[in-house]
C-alpha cells in the first residue's frame, strides 16, 4: 500500500509539473492568418516551391512549402533547423551539415511528402527581431528572456503554421511529421508535448539539458536556471506521438547517459533510440534512418 501511495504521488507531481512547464507553449488559434504567397516556382520535375508569410504568435512567420508532383495529398513533414541556422539550410547546401539537410529534404520529396520549412524566431529572415544579432550572443549577454522566447514562440508559430495548412486544405485530412536537428530537435520535443496532431517525431542530436548547455556558452547559473521550463529533459514523460532519437556518442552537447535517461523516461511504447559513433554532425547514414522512421507502418 505504501508503494502504491508513493507511485500515485510521483505520478501526480509529474503531471502537475508537466502542465506547469508546458503552459507557455499554448496559444489561441487565429481567425485570420493574413497569409501571402510571396514567391512561387515549379521546377522541371514538377516540384512546387512556395514561400509564404503569415501572422505568427507575435510577428510574421516566413516559411517554405515544397510539394512534389503527384505527392501524397495532405502529408507534411516539418523540418526544423539548428541554432544560428535558417530555412535556407534545407535548400542551399553551403556547408557540410546543410548538404545533409538537403539530401534529407530531397529524399522526403522523392517519397511523396510535402515539406514545411520555417525560420525559427530570431533566425534567417526573422533576425531583425533581435536587431540582427546572432542568437548565440543571447547567452553571454544573459538575455534569458530572448532564449525563452526563441523556444516558446517558435513552438507556437509551428502550431499556427499547422493550423494554416489544415485551413487551406479544407476537409482534406492532414498528417504532420516533424524532423528536428539540434535546436530543432529540442523544439520538436517541446511541440510533441502539447500538440496532438503530430504523426511521428524524429529528434536528431538534441541537447537535452538547456541549463547545462546555456552555462557552457556563457550564461550564468541563475539565468540558466530560469530556462528550466523549456528544457527538453523535463518533457520526456509527456511525449504524445511516436518519437525516434538519433544521437551521437561523442557529441559534446549531451552525454550518452543523458540521452538514455531521457529515452527511458518516455512513457509511450512507440519509441526508439539509435546511437552513432559520431559527434554533433551525424554521418550520412542517419538520413536513411530518418526516412525509415517517417515511413514506418
Amino acid at each position: 500500500m505504501k508503494n502504491l501511495i508513493k507511485l500515485i504521488l510521483l505520478l501526480s507531481v509529474s503531471v502537475s509539473y508537466s502542465q506547469k512547464v508546458s503552459s507557455d507553449l499554448n496559444y489561441f488559434p487565429k481567425v485570420e492568418f493574413n497569409d501571402k504567397i510571396v514567391g512561387s516556382t515549379i521546377d522541371d520535375k514538377g516540384t512546387t516551391f512556395e514561400k509564404i508569410v503569415l501572422d505568427g504568435f507575435d510577428s510574421k512567420i516566413p516559411f517554405y512549402i515544397i510539394k512534389p508532383k503527384n505527392g501524397k495529398e495532405g502529408e507534411f513533414v516539418i523540418l526544423l533547423h539548428g541554432l544560428t541556422g535558417n530555412k535556407d539550410n534545407w535548400v542551399d547546401p553551403t556547408t557540410s551539415l546543410s548538404e545533409k539537410y538537403v539530401k534529407l529534404k530531397d529524399s522526403l520529396l522523392t517519397h511523396g511528402y510535402s515539406v514545411i520549412i520555417p525560420d525559427a524566431k530570431y533566425h534567417g529572415e526573422r533576425s531583425y527581431e533581435a536587431n540582427f544579432a546572432s542568437p548565440v550572443t543571447f547567452f553571454p549577454l544573459q538575455d534569458s528572456q530572448k532564449v525563452y522566447n526563441l523556444f516558446s514562440t517558435t513552438v507556437k508559430d509551428i502550431r499556427i503554421i499547422m493550423d494554416y495548412m489544415q485551413s487551406s486544405l479544407g476537409n482534406t485530412s492532414t498528417t504532420f511529421d516533424v524532423i528536428g536537428y539540434s535546436m530543432g530537435g529540442m523544439m520538436a520535443i517541446l511541440l510533441n508535448s502539447v500538440d496532438d496532431r503530430l504523426n511521428r517525431v524524429v529528434v536528431c542530436v538534441a541537447p537535452l539539458d538547456i541549463q547545462k548547455n546555456s552555462k557552457r556558452i556563457g550564461m550564468n547559473e541563475e539565468n540558466a536556471k530560469g530556462l528550466d521550463a523549456i528544457s527538453p529533459n523535463n518533457y520526456a514523460t509527456v511525449q504524445k506521438a511516436p518519437i525516434y532519437l538519433l544521437m551521437g556518442t561523442k557529441d559534446g552537447w549531451y552525454t550518452r547517459e543523458e540521452a538514455q535517461d531521457f529515452f527511458d523516461k518516455i512513457t509511450i511504447k512507440d519509441k526508439s533510440l539509435k546511437f552513432y559513433e559520431s559527434g554533433h554532425y551525424l554521418p550520412d547514414e542517419f538520413i536513411s534512418e530518418v526516412i525509415k522512421s517517417v515511413t514506418k507502418e
